[in-house]
C-alpha cells in the first residue's frame, strides 16, 4: 500500500510539511519500483540505488531544517530528536550501503526481501517519527524559517 499524505501528518510548519510530503513521494517512487518489479528487481538497481541516494539525500537536507526550527523556538526535547534523527540517517546509510554491496545488487530474492524490510521501517517511521514525535514539537514552534 502506498502512503498519501494526510492532514493528520501536518505540523503547521509550511518547510517542514513540504519536506514531510517529498518523504511520501521518495517512498511511494521506492514502493512503486519495488511492486512493479518482484522478482526481477536486479534489473532496475540504478533505479532503487538512486531512489536510496535521494532519501538519504532529503533525510540530511529535512533533519538540518527541522532542528533549525526546533532550536530557533527552544524546543525543550530538541537532543533526543535528534538522537532520533541521527539513528534514522544511520539506517538509511547502512540500508545504502547494503544496497551497493554486489552480492545484493545480483540476487533478486535479497533484493526483494531487501526493499520489503525497507518500505516497512520507512511506514513505521512515518507512523511513529511524524505523527508522534514532530507533533510534540508543533506548540513550541512560533518562528517558522
Amino acid at each position: 500500500m502506498i502512503a498519501n499524505w494526510d492532514v493528520k501528518y501536518e505540523t503547521n510548519i509550511s518547510e517542514i510539511d513540504s519536506q514531510h510530503k517529498k518523504l511520501f513521494r521518495l517512498i511511494n517512487q521506492i514502493e512503486t519500483i519495488y511492486e512493479e518489479n518482484k522478482g526481477h528487481l536486479s534489473l532496475k538497481t540504478k533505479s532503487l540505488i538512486d531512489a536510496v541516494s535521494e532519501l538519504e539525500d532529503y533525510t540530511l537536507s529535512h533533519f538540518l531544517i527541522e532542528e533549525r526550527v526546533m532550536e530557533l523556538n527552544q524546543y525543550p526535547d530538541l537532543e533526543a530528536h535528534k538522537r532520533q534523527h541521527d539513528r534514522f540517517t544511520d539506517k538509511i546509510l547502512e540500508l545504502k550501503n547494503r544496497l551497493t554491496s554486489n552480492s545484493l545488487l545480483t540476487n533478486d530474492n535479497e533484493l526483494n526481501q531487501f526493499f520489503s524490510d525497507l518500505i516497512g521501517f520507512l511506514r513505521l517511521w512515518l507512523t511513529n517519527h511524524i505523527l508522534k514525535e514532530d507533533m510534540d514539537y508543533k506548540p513550541y514552534i512560533k518562528l517558522d524559517l
